[in-house]
């Protein structure tokens, strides 16, 4: 004899076990439907990155020694269960030459600006007195009076 679709359903609800409430596949559920948009992100950077990888013919355990992080947290990354700073997003792009994010500005025009770090050795004279005058006359000032134009540098006086 066939089972109703009501028949079926009041077998199986008495062999269901009840739920917990603190079940960890409902805090998984929930997390997830909480950061939905963040996962999606996550999962077009992770093809993203598999795509790369295979272009590169490099493996995720060489990515992940690049990246200075074990396998384990790449796979996190990968499968999405690892939330990205800006700063590890940044390493990945440049360790795979690849832009994976790009920051709009107010306007709506898209920043593709990078800093570059640039050593500057400084020589300090410390036979030349820096500052003469009474403290009260530093307090006084509070702001900086004008600007000196010396070559490209400009100083505050």
């Amino acid at each position: 004899m066939k089972l109703t679709r009501e028949e079926k359903i009041a077998e199986l609800n008495k062999i269901a076990k009840p739920v917990k409430e603190n079940s960890k596949w409902i805090e998984i559920a929930k997390w997830n439907e909480e950061h939905a948009d963040a996962l999606e992100d996550y999962m077009i950077i992770a093809q993203r990155i598999l795509k790369t990888l295979k272009e590169k013919k490099m493996t995720q355990r060489e990515l992940a020694k690049q990246l200075d992080v074990t396998p384990q947290a790449l796979t996190r990354i990968m499968k999405g269960r690892q939330n990205l700073s800006l700063n590890k997003v940044r390493k990945i792009e440049r360790v795979l030459g690849i832009t994976l994010m790009t920051i709009n500005r107010i306007d709506g025009s898209q920043s593709q600006l990078r800093t570059e770090m640039v050593p500057v050795s400084l020589h300090y004279n410390i036979t030349t007195t820096l500052f003469q005058g009474s403290i009260n006359n530093l307090k006084k000032s509070g702001k900086r009076e004008s600007e000196k134009n010396i070559g490209n540098l400009r100083i505050a006086s």
